[in-house]
């Protein structure tokens, strides 16, 4: 807490216990993108700044350029285990904020009760039609966040998948790998509509052109460690020695279980079966082998949301706007 025993968080209380100085504390926070600093330093800062409730903005509330409120369709409790969606969120934030902007935070579980005071909704996830609905029927600003709504006449920010995709299979076959394999994410939104991951229609969609498809084995999981491990686990039971050499995983969560799994079946990584997982968690990195993967732009794709916002209070767009960012194809040792 704050010196002087006021119970406040100051910048300072920040530095220190991220171990950073006072001036990158406070660059950060204001959405300094220019600022040369590691990914883990920026999440390292937000993280600290939130565990000790530093509210520099939260007293503007009432000089403020409005409120906007940041939906995310999880729970808080899964949010705290998904630093994906953690991290759009803190982008989201950190610019609108420096924006002078008051944050209302929402989950699934919550409702929108006071939404009439809001001056517009960033809303991060997957959602149905009728939720979208929903949304738009408040007659606010509206971005939606990691979902494709364009048709439905919805701004939003979202990643390549296709392109990242693309270059997954032809680093598999570049390596002699023609018989690949998927662990394909497995969602829905809050209302039970199942969601058509992209990463899993991209992969399709691809080995489908190059002829590919018949071979290839997808399976399907849960988002987490344990979805991946157990799918694995499944896997190598049903196919023992014809189990593809390669796989893409749709999470970074998802891969660190199933290399756990070909390890405990002393199945040799990257040596036997090649992973590539999505996301770019940091503890992939220090996995053995660590692990090949996509880096998405998440914390970019936040502040991109709530450029959007404030384009659509100012005037200046006034028609729906998809906004893509590109992600990165990252080779390390689970891959060859």
């Amino acid at each position: 807490m704050g010196k002087g025993g006021t119970g406040i968080a100051t910048l300072k209380d920040i530095a220190d216990a991220a171990h950073v100085s006072s001036a990158t504390v406070s660059r950060v926070l204001n959405a300094d993108t220019s600022l040369q600093v590691s990914a883990a330093t920026r999440k390292r800062i937000f993280a600290t700044a939130e565990a000790l409730n530093y509210t520099k903005h939260q007293h503007k509330t009432q000089t403020a350029a409005g409120t906007i409120g940041i939906i995310q369709w999880y729970s808080e409790q899964e949010e705290n285990n998904d630093l994906y969606y953690r991290a759009i969120r803190w982008g989201a934030e950190t610019q609108l904020q420096a924006a002078d902007f008051a944050i209302a935070r929402y989950f699934s579980n919550d409702t929108l009760a006071d939404a009439g005071n809001l001056a517009g909704l960033i809303a991060i996830g997957k959602y149905s039609e009728s939720q979208l609905n929903q949304f738009k029927a408040l007659n606010k600003p509206l971005v939606i966040v990691d979902q494709d709504t364009l048709d439905q006449s919805i701004s939003c920010v979202t990643t390549s998948f296709a392109a990242p995709v693309g270059k997954i299979i032809a680093y598999f076959r570049q390596q002699g790998h023609h018989r690949l394999g998927m662990i394909a994410g497995r969602e829905e939104t809050t209302d039970g509509q199942a969601i058509d991951d992209q990463r899993t229609v991209a992969f399709e969609a691809t080995l489908r052109d190059q002829g590919l498809l018949e071979d290839a084995i997808i399976a399907d999981a849960p988002f987490t460690i344990e979805g991946g491990y157990a799918t694995m686990t499944e896997l190598i039971n049903q196919y023992g020695d014809q189990l593809p050499h390669a796989f893409f995983v749709a999470s970074d969560a998802m891969a660190i279980g199933a290399i756990k799994a070909l390890q405990e079946q002393h199945i040799a990584v990257p040596d036997r079966v090649s992973i590539v997982g999505f996301n770019d968690l940091a503890v992939g990195r220090f996995l053995n082998p660590s692990l090949s993967t996509v880096k998405v732009a998440t914390q970019q794709m936040g502040i991109n949301a709530a450029k959007l916002i404030q384009d659509q209070l100012s005037g200046l767009l006034t028609v729906p706007t998809r906004i893509t960012l590109s992600s990165e194809l990252i080779l390390r040792d689970s891959s060859r």
